[in-house]
């Protein structure tokens, strides 16, 4: 059955995918959210086709500054999910998108700085962080950030540098 013959479809979730394309993807005008997971990293072209679209996760987009004009183009999607953050691939140019106000990320690696994160999405109020990955998190970029809230997934607050300037802005969670 196409989706198209779906009406009530809001939610949609595609793992696995052999496409590295958003185009390639049949767009449905009712999804306000959308999960793309593949074996490659996606071009997030055609992002304007999804009409509704307030939520999306994608494991890692291909072109990072692509990625960023398109989610800025696309000014209805409050909410994003990036699987596979790419921490050392910083942007070329201005690139914020304001109006994201939830993220979801992987923490960076020993050295990455999650500092670079405020200047790409300034209006981030809620930011999620899988930390499963990792020994121990520096959260002291994220001390001036006013009004964000930050949920750490995989660590306790022990594994926390930072941790206590927070205060009840973070949640830790060992799993």
């Amino acid at each position: 059955m196409p989706l198209a013959d779906l009406p009530a479809l809001w939610r949609l979730g595609l793992r696995n995918l052999a496409a590295d394309r958003l185009s390639g993807i049949a767009a449905h005008p009712g999804v306000t959210h959308l999960t793309v997971t593949g074996r490659q990293p996606l071009v997030l072209d055609g992002l304007r086709a999804w009409k509704s679209l307030k939520e999306l996760e994608v494991s890692e987009p291909a072109a990072f500054d692509d990625a960023l004009d398109a989610l800025r183009e696309h000014s209805r999607i409050s909410v994003l999910g990036l699987t596979a953050f790419p921490w050392a691939r910083r942007p070329t140019r201005p690139a914020a998108v304001p109006t994201i106000r939830e993220l979801s990320v992987q923490a960076p690696d020993h050295g990455g700085d999650l500092g670079v994160l405020r200047p790409l999405f300034p209006g981030v109020t809620h930011l999620r962080l899988d930390a499963s990955a990792r020994r121990v998190l520096d959260l002291t970029p994220l001390h001036s950030w006013p009004g964000l809230r930050v949920q750490v997934n995989g660590l306790t607050r022990g594994r926390l540098i930072g941790a206590e300037e927070l205060g009840d802005r973070l949640n830790a969670s060992p799993g």
